[in-house]
């Protein structure tokens, strides 16, 4: 008897027939063959299943030159550029205001802060607008099969793709994602998906392509698993006196204004980005960190913070008018 993912996608592969005779090449890659086998072995996949499956893959070269320049190569103020601009800033308070309730259940229950969980959805995928337009099957298998020294991680990443698919009933040759295969709103990679997404929303099934509670309810479960801190600072802006670094704010009495304690024993590392003008030094702290469990690059948690906070600056300003 077959399974409901075996199903779903051998019911694409004869629908699609015309398309497997010219990619067959995919499945006879000795990687391939290799890969195949230890699923069968480890998992319990049908191999003769899973090569249809592969000989639907499609070659694309675009992903493998999206891998190799990520935008967390370029310098400080393009990233900033790109990622913290206004409509991401007005478009978040409106994100925030939508889903008010839910984003405070989420932060009540994991701690994280709301305007934490906006950013990241924000950054990510514009609020769920741009979710990704690569079939994840093609973005996972063309990176796992490369010589990139990063195809290992990828394989891993495919061999957790199809576990999804069983586990979720889903169909492994429509699911679309990044160029990277990471899915839905808060493009989480399959493993992550597996360990981190949550049904929030009470619904039959966990849905992080179509329903922002249970997107909510996972970026926050995310951060609450990787060790967020509630109450805890994130970064704060430095400046260097001769091999010393200081706080701008001249004492952790001012930051009180900011609602920010710092803690005598907290840990903080020095970060160097580059502006327009220069270069400018950061403190982060453990939750910064946390950030970087999503993304590893400092860029990127840099602009979830500093997304995270004129958003909440802005919601705090509109409020008042």
């Amino acid at each position: 008897m077959k399974t409901p993912f075996l199903t779903l996608f051998l019911a694409a592969a004869l629908f699609c027939g015309s398309s497997i005779a010219s990619n067959t090449h995919f499945a006879n890659q000795p990687t391939v063959k290799k890969f195949i086998a230890e699923m069968a072995h480890k998992h319990h996949f049908t191999q003769s299943e899973l090569i249809t499956l592969f000989n639907q893959v499609k070659i694309k070269p675009d992903i493998m030159r999206s891998i190799r320049m990520p935008l967390e190569k370029k310098p400080w103020y393009t990233y900033q550029m790109l990622f913290v601009t206004e409509w991401r800033i007005r478009e978040g308070v409106l994100f925030w205001n939508k889903y008010h309730d839910v984003l405070e259940k989420a932060e009540k229950t994991y701690g994280v802060p709301a305007s934490i969980i906006v950013a990241t959805i924000g950054i990510e995928t514009k609020y769920g607008q741009h979710t990704g337009n690569y079939r994840v099957i093609d973005a996972l298998s063309n990176i796992a099969f490369s010589n990139s020294s990063r195809a290992p991680f990828f394989r891993k990443e495919l061999e957790e793709f199809l576990l999804l698919a069983r586990e979720q009933h889903l169909n492994p040759l429509k699911l679309k994602g990044s160029y990277a295969g990471a899915i839905g709103q808060p493009q989480f990679m399959p493993s992550s998906y597996r360990r981190y997404a949550i049904n929030f929303s009470g619904n039959s099934t966990i849905d992080l392509s179509h329903d922002e509670v249970d997107v909510i309810g996972s970026i926050a479960n995310y951060y609450n698993k990787h060790g967020w801190k509630p109450d805890q600072p994130i970064a704060l802006r430095t400046s260097l006196q001769g091999k010393k670094y200081a706080f701008l704010e001249e004492s952790k009495a001012n930051l009180a204004d900011y609602s920010i304690e710092v803690p005598s024993a907290q840990k903080a590392k020095l970060i160097e980005l580059q502006n327009y003008f220069g270069r400018e030094y950061w403190l982060s702290f453990h939750n910064f960190d946390v950030i970087k469990r999503y993304n590893s690059s400092d860029l990127y948690a840099m602009a979830v913070y500093q997304l995270s906070y004129y958003i909440s600056m802005l919601k705090g300003k509109t409020a008042h008018d």
